[in-house]
């Protein structure tokens, strides 16, 4: 998985904030208010979501370049 939300960390949040500013549209609120992740294999691995979460919840794992 290349997304992974800590819901601990995670407070529902009214601004939707994750959701709102991914490019691809892989975040969706689940019933709870919170993010969860849609399309794991459509994530571009950009970070902006994890960048801009107020709880520093989410993690983006980017795949590593063969040297």
């Amino acid at each position: 998985m290349r997304v992974t939300i800590d819901y601990a960390r995670c407070a529902p949040c009214s601004a939707e904030t994750c959701m709102g500013v991914c490019p691809e549209g892989i975040l969706e609120p689940d019933t709870n208010k919170k993010p969860k992740v849609s399309s794991d294999s459509q994530c571009t691995q950009c970070g902006v979501c994890a960048d801009l979460c107020p709880t520093k919840a989410i993690t983006v794992t980017r795949k590593q370049q063969a040297k």
